[in-house]
Order: structure tokens, then sequence, then C-alpha cells
């Protein structure tokens, strides 16, 4: 018996039942004519929770921090022309953090590129220098041989951003009209639904995935053992518990110290922290530092380091240096690392044992010394100053935040300040960062992504700059009754720019790199419907974080600050401790 069908809402529908079996749950939609089959079975099909967001970048940015926050990939879905190119940083942003997406655009036939017709470009693997896979599904045609075309290369791009090579794919699909479903194209039989069906489910038991451990990690073990004197890094990672309990077990055993990167999440957790040093850059400032602590050994874990102090550190050093990366990748822009070791850090830090030979306890200790001797020296340093001064935000927020919270870190200064001065913390704050193209842009969407699937209380620490760069964004707070607090740092746009030679040109610094917005923030919060607060104080950020606690919707504490004042407290903070580190090395010399 025949069914009438429109073929592009089968073909969608075929598309979308393969990932919902394969538990995705999550899709962002931007309204277009072109993606109204894509829609349509997206929103048919009762396993997805959809996001209807109007701007495509702030879709796509939403959709990095539900992927973030869940752990599995989000769907995003686009009409043709040039919203397909408006979620292309988001992509970018994924593709360097290894982030699942699956991008789905709609888009006009092949025969019309070129030819002026309207909302039509060329959307061929448009993405291809930061996607991990791409598939151009053709116009739909109701044949067994396109169908099972369809279906493979559906499951192998899951396959792909799930297992193989993670991170976002991309799924194009031309159609002709009619789009709806009540618009006939077709008649099948009914039997080729069941075999519609049956396809899927032999292609997908045929799917399984494994990682082979490196036979070379053995022999590694020994070699190891020979230095006693090592370090590990951590730049921005994705690991989580599992990862840290076998770093800190590794670090133990070997009395290798953790430096961890203010974007690594390793400093604030109820585990144990007794390895981990957190003022690295100001040690490495020092020259009797860097001479007297070269290591004989450096681990690269996770994407590069936020310091450019901490990778001239890595340059310079005479150490054998070794990335750990279970894809490969050669997070290392020092270009010094000779190895990688292509396996999984959770087991690698698990198998290494030491032998016979004890660690250097000399060498960790006096590292965790040294560390705490800046750490003490920033509390003294920090007494006597105010806001004005930007870091002190960051070192009084972390202390001022909930136990288990979310905080999101925008790029720029705020990111670096949390690696230049924040401490440990026994609070379990979950860390979310975009370092992996460090952009401003898409930063309220992506934490606002966060927030939505979670059930802790979810910060913003933001610049000026990067919250009106996504303003837009702010709109999914409200049409999604989603909570967020945002600590807003305004220092008159462009602040980390003093800390850059390009400073010294007068006139041209302030025209080209300086940017004061000079807008009214809290007019802007309230249309967003916003609850707006001022802080001048870390009583008043301490009052204003207990009430935002309180209120299930938007929050933004805004803290105006002295950019200029800033760089020139940093600058005195690092000559200053950095000659309490001096000090110590000079009257401990061996």
């Amino acid at each position: 018996m025949k069914q009438p069908i429109n073929r592009n809402i089968f073909w969608c529908e075929t598309f979308v039942n393969i990932l919902s079996d394969s538990g995705l749950s999550n899709v962002c939609i931007s309204p277009g004519s072109r993606s109204t089959p894509l829609t349509l079975s997206f929103s048919m099909n009762n396993k997805f929770r959809i996001y209807p967001i109007v701007d495509e970048r702030s879709s796509a940015f939403f959709a990095l921090g539900l992927a973030k926050k869940s752990k599995l990939p989000t769907v995003i879905v686009t009409t043709s022309g040039t919203a397909v190119s408006e979620i292309y940083p988001a992509i970018i942003e994924a593709y360097y953090q290894r982030i699942p997406l699956i991008v789905c655009t709609a888009d006009r036939p092949a025969y019309l590129r070129n030819r002026g017709a309207n909302q039509t470009i060329n959307q061929n693997n448009i993405y291809k220098n930061h996607i991990r896979f791409f598939y151009d599904s053709g116009l739909p045609k109701i044949n067994f041989s396109n169908i099972n075309n369809l279906i493979t290369n559906t499951i192998n791009g899951l396959d792909i951003a799930l297992n193989i090579d993670p991170g976002p794919v991309h799924f194009n699909f031309p159609f002709e009209k009619p789009f709806e479903p009540d618009t006939f194209t077709d008649n099948i039989d009914e039997n080729f639904f069941e075999k519609v069906k049956n396809t899927i489910k032999d292609i997908s038991k045929k799917k399984s995935v494994s990682f082979s451990f490196d036979s070379s990690i053995k022999k590694f073990s020994d070699t190891l053992n020979e230095k006693r004197k090592g370090i590990i890094i951590c730049g921005f990672i994705n690991y989580g518990k599992e990862f840290q309990k076998a770093l800190i077990n590794f670090s133990e055993k070997f009395g290798y110290p953790i430096f961890a990167d203010g974007a690594s999440g390793l400093r604030y957790s109820t585990k144990a922290q007794k390895n981990i040093i957190v003022n690295y850059n100001t040690l490495i400032r020092s020259e009797l530092f860097s001479q007297k602590y070269d290591p004989e050994i450096i681990f690269l874990v996770g994407g590069a380091p936020t310091s450019n102090q901490l990778q001239d550190f890595i340059k310079k050093s005479r150490a054998e240096k070794i990335i750990i990366n279970e894809f490969g990748d050669k997070n290392d822009p020092t270009l010094t690392a000779k190895k990688i070791l292509n396996v999984n850090p959770v087991s690698f830090f698990y198998s290494l044992k030491p032998n016979k030979i004890k660690p250097d306890n000399d060498w960790v200790n006096n590292l965790i010394h040294l560390d705490k001797i800046v750490g003490d020296f920033k509390k003294s340093f920090f007494q006597n100053i105010n806001y004005s001064f930007e870091s002190l935000v960051v070192n009084d927020l972390i202390e001022l935040l909930p136990n288990k919270c979310n905080l999101m870190i925008s790029n720029s200064l705020p990111i670096r300040d949390v690696d230049f001065f924040s401490e440990c913390s026994t609070k379990e704050i979950k860390l979310f960062t975009n370092r992996g193209a460090s952009g401003i842009d898409g930063i309220n969407s992506t934490a606002l992504g966060i927030a939505s699937v979670s059930k802790e209380l979810t910060y913003l620490l933001t610049g000026d700059l990067a919250f009106y760069h996504d303003l837009t964004g702010l709109h999914n707070s409200i049409i999604f009754n989603i909570p967020l607090t945002v600590i807003l740092i305004n220092n008159s746009g462009g602040g980390i720019f003093y800390s850059l030679p390009v400073s010294r040109f007068g006139k041209i610094f302030r025209q080209n790199f300086l940017t004061p917005l000079k807008l009214d923030f809290r007019k802007i919060v309230k249309a967003f419907g916003g609850i707006y607060y001022i802080a001048t104080e870390r009583k008043k950020l301490k009052e204003a974080l207990r009430q935002s606690a309180n209120n299930k919707r938007l929050n933004v504490i805004e803290i105006k600050t002295d950019a200029k004042l800033s760089s020139r407290y940093r600058s005195l903070f690092w000559q200053s401790a950095t000659k309490e580190v001096d000090r110590y090395i000079n009257d401990h010399q061996s």
C-alpha cells in the first residue's frame, strides 16, 4: 500500500531520528524558510528540547554552552545564506576546545549558486578549516541508495563528533519547495519505512570505537624515574573529576608540582590541592627562580597556557617537554616540545608508578613554599587598595562565590587576572572558558547556555567590551527564563592594551585601542528584564551576590575600575613580589 509523503520531511525525519536514538536532546534553531523541513522534524520529535533563538551567532554560542555543561552534543539549525556564516565563530571555538556540535545548515539547490538567486551562497564545506566532518546530503531523493547514504554519513558524522575526533561536524541540506508535511511530493510503500529503520539499526551496530593504550608508556615510566625534578603544566581543560584525581595521585607519587592555569579549573575543588602552584606567574618573573628551578622534565596537558610569561619560561627551559594528548593535538605555541604521547591523560597518570628512587621532596616543598610566600605577599598588597584595581575584584569574587556553582570567565583581562591573582579554594567551583580561540564574542550566550542546563547557580565574570559585544545574547535569559549573575568589570574598554608596548603611542593609542563605550548599562540591563547593581567595594559586592542568588533571573553587578591605574598596580605587584622571591632564594642558596 502506498503512502503520500513530503520528501524533505521524510529525509529530515530520518536524520533527526538517528540523532535522537543516539541520545541527543538539545537543539538551537534560528528561524528561516529554507530550514523549515529541519525545524519541523526536530519540533515533532518529542525527545528534543528546542531553543528558538533569533540571532544565529548567539544561538551557536548558546549551543556551545549547552554542550559544555551537559557533556552532550548540541544541534544547531540555520537557514541558508549569510545565516550560515553567523555561526562560524562558535564553530571555531568548539573546534579548538573539541566540543561536539552538530551543525545543520539548510541550503538552496546547488544549481542556483552563482545565478543571482536570493539568499544563496556557496555553502559547500564552508567551515572546512574548523570542522571534523562534512557531509552535503544533496537534494532529497526517495530511493534506498540515497537514503542509505544519508544514514551512513549521519552515523559516521556522529561517531566522529563523539568518539573518533571530537568536535563540531557539519551537515548541509539543500531543499527544493514545498517544505511542509501536508504538501505531498511522493508516494512510497509502507514497508519502505521498516526497511529504513532496520538499516539504521544495522549500521549503528557496526560502529564501535576503542582507544588503544600506548605500549611505550611502560618503557617511558622507567625513563621518568630518572628525572626527579618535574613540573606538570595544565592549561584549559575539560577532563573532569577523574582527571583531577589521577593528576594529584601522580603529582604526589613523583613529587612533581602542578602549575594550574587559571582556566584549568584545578584551583577550585574540595579535593587535595597540596602540590598545586598558582603564583607561578610571579615566580617565573624572577631570573634567580628560572635558573635555580629549571626542571628536568615538563608535562604539557590541556590547552596552551593563558600566560605569555609561562610560555616564555617553557621556551627557555632546558627541560624535556612532553605533550599528553589522546588526540595528538600539538598544544605548544613555544614549538619546543619534541614528544607527544597520544594517550588518555587519566589512563596515563594512573598507569605510571615510581620505582625505588624516592621523589625529590626539597624540589616540590621549595616550590610550594615559594608559592605561599607570593600568596601571603598578595594578601598584604591588596589590603590597602580599592576596587579601582580590577584584579582585587577577581581575588574577592572567588572568596565570595557560593560552594558548588558554575563560573564562566570571559577572555581578555578577566581570565588573565584569574590566572595571575586567584588562589586555591576548597569550594567546588566548576569553571568554564572559551579559550579555544579566545575571542570576546558570544560570551553572554555561552554563559546562558551553561546556566540553562544547570541546577547550580551560574556566574559570569566579564568585561564591558565582551558584555557589549553579545548584548543580543541576553535576550535568551528572558525567553527561556534562565537565571544568571554577571559580574561586569567596566574599565571603559580596551584596558588590556595598557599592558602592551603600543600604549606608548599616545594619541594613536587612545583613539584606536582604547574604546570607551559611554553606555548606561543600568538602562540596558533593565531593557532585558534584568536587575542591576553597582558595587564599589567588597561589602557591596558581597551583598549584591547575596541578593542575586535569590533572584531567578538576569542579574548584573557593575564594578567600575580604572584600567590605567590597574596596569600600574600590576607592574608594582610584579616588581615587589619578585623581590620577595629573590630574597628567599638568596637566603636559602645551598
